[in-house]
């Protein structure tokens, strides 16, 4: 009877970073795996004899100091191992592939749904309240007809959801709140719009951030929110059912949280930088990018759709004081700026180039505007055969629909 044989399932990262045949012990036969499962480059296979636990812990510790972004104690990015059946069967590696990416979806919460509910037919709310103000579409691509969105919409967010929302990022008399930004619970130089710079506006401090965004308690606001979101994509998408995701710490690392505040005020000068809140074509090393690869956000099927929601939460707003969101079209710097009305909600495609604004002198020197940005992972949980109907839509298009830029063409 032949000997058991091991398998060890190797991830592109590991390849990409110096990990190679010839680098790995001599007696190991590599296998190289097509589509579907290109998110796994090798199959390593020890025909002459079976590791110990002791020699797969020091593999998985010398394929781990390879990579930058691994823990050298986490085997699960790297290697899952199997014993081949004694009886000689034939192998399966689309059997263990598929177990491996299941158990790696769960550890690392790459396809955890939010706290939503079914759509509660009770609900004081309704979607028929909902209203598209302005759909538009920028950065169209030069490759194809993809373009990322912009969906500004009013009825969403009701005013009792609004003011809770607000609770959340400042819990202070409501009338002081809304004429200056309460310094117990925000400060200055804490708004990092590009990861890894100084802030250059007010953000929340640290004990806030900690609590909006924690593991153990979500706040009811934030699942109320996610709830509408959810209800108003199903239903723009015939009631296919959507998954929500919040954007896992897994993707970009703990420094970039699913949930934060903006505001801006007119003290601030035009200090905000140009940036993106996240692009799957661009995710670094690491678990996310080991499971999906590098894709474009819109390409549907299981790969999700990044999507930040954001809304406006002051209780009264004036349109003549701006403040609104600035997008950019970066071929034809074209920009196009959203208006900012209590309670709007603005749903955007993540890997859109964009900036906070400060609203102008007539909002007063330190009126804040707030406004909350969740950043979520959206996908179909049901699939059709049309790879182009499996995208999450935005909004139904219309006549009335914009197109910034490069995207007119």
């Amino acid at each position: 009877m032949p000997a058991p044989t091991q398998q060890i399932i190797i991830t592109k990262s590991a390849i990409s970073s110096g990990v190679t045949p010839s680098s790995l012990p001599p007696n190991l036969l590599v296998h190289s795996l097509d589509e579907p499962y290109s998110h796994v480059h090798l199959i390593v296979q020890n025909k002459k004899k079976k590791f110990t636990q002791r020699q797969l812990d020091e593999l998985s510790l010398e394929l781990a100091v390879t990579l930058d972004d691994t823990i050298p104690n986490d085997k699960s990015v790297l290697i899952t191992a199997s014993n081949i059946d004694p009886n000689n069967k034939p192998i399966d590696p689309k059997s263990i592939i598929k177990k491996a990416r299941t158990k790696h979806l769960k550890t690392h919460s790459l396809d955890t749904p939010m706290n939503t509910l079914p759509w509660p037919s009770s609900s004081p709310f309704s979607l028929s309240a909902c209203k598209i103000v302005e759909h538009a579409s920028i950065d169209k691509s030069p490759t194809d007809d993809d373009t990322s969105e912009i969906v500004s919409i009013d009825g969403l967010v009701c005013s009792s959801l609004r003011s809770s929302l607000l609770d959340l990022l400042s819990p202070s008399d409501v009338e002081k709140r809304e004429k200056k930004i309460d310094s117990i619970f925000w400060k200055k130089g804490a708004y990092d719009d590009v990861a890894g710079e100084d802030g250059k506006g007010y953000g929340l401090n640290d004990e806030m951030m900690i609590a909006l965004n924690s593991d153990n308690v979500e706040p009811s606001a934030i699942t109320e929110l996610g709830r509408r979101v959810k209800g108003y994509l199903e239903d723009v998408n015939d009631g296919c059912p959507i998954r929500l995701t919040k954007l896992p710490s897994s993707v970009f690392g703990p420094h970039v949280a699913p949930l934060g505040g903006n505001a801006p005020t007119h003290s601030d000068g035009s200090t905000f930088d140009w940036h993106i809140d996240g692009d799957p074509s661009l995710t670094p090393p690491g678990a996310f990018r080991d499971y999906y690869g590098l894709y474009n956000n819109r390409v549907g099927g299981d790969k999700p759709r990044f999507v930040s929601a954001l809304v406006y939460l002051n209780e009264d707003w004036k349109e003549e004081w701006e403040g609104g969101t600035e997008f950019l079209d970066l071929p034809s710097e074209e920009t196009y700026k959203t208006r900012v009305k209590p309670g709007r909600v603005v749903l955007l495609d993540s890997d859109i180039t964009h900036r906070v604004t400060t609203p102008n002198k007539l909002a007063g020197e330190d009126r804040p505007r707030y406004s909350i940005v969740l950043k979520l992972l959206i996908r179909k949980e049901r699939k059709t055969k049309k790879s182009e109907d499996n995208v999450v839509v935005l909004a139904r298009k219309t006549p009335d629909d914009k197109y910034i830029g490069s995207a007119k063409a």
